[in-house]
């Protein structure tokens, strides 16, 4: 086979695991290959690129179960932190997989549980924050504004 119809029966591939075994949509592939730096087209993407993301996607095990049902204590802590977060499982898997490729909580060593509870008490922080600064905007003479009074 020519180099031409390997990388495009990868592409095929890849396609028909996003498709089968995860469901995602176009563009939510699309966000994924743009988060891992790829661009957002396989078209762009050599052959030795296509075969790494082929191989992390079949290594990639998609649970029968909601996740907050596969997880041990800590993992359940870090799903209330996520949701705090108002980060979606997509999101998070696409973290755990760009940095550090794996797909699961379980899968992560205790250093890599840290940091990622780390992060999410981060986007929680700036989270209140912004809500914060949102809510307590002044006028010029110092008094609360009221939008609808």
């Amino acid at each position: 086979m020519k180099r031409e119809e390997r990388e495009r029966q990868l592409r095929q591939d890849i396609h028909s695991l996003r498709v089968t075994k995860f469901g995602w949509t176009v563009e939510q592939f699309k966000g994924l290959l743009m988060h891992l730096g790829l661009g957002d087209s396989l078209q762009a993407l050599d052959e030795l690129t296509l075969t790494e993301l082929k191989l992390i996607l079949m290594q990639v095990r998609k649970a029968g179960r909601p996740d907050e049902y596969t997880y041990d204590q800590q993992g359940m802590y870090m799903h209330a932190l996520m949701k705090r977060a108002r980060w979606s499982i997509y999101e998070l898997r696409t973290f755990m997989i760009t940095h550090y490729k794996k797909s699961h909580w379980n899968l992560l060593d205790k250093k890599e549980r840290r940091a990622v509870i780390a992060m999410l008490q981060n986007y929680i922080k700036q989270n209140e924050k912004k809500a914060k600064n949102t809510t307590n905007k002044e006028t010029s003479n110092g008094h609360p504004q009221n939008p609808q009074g």
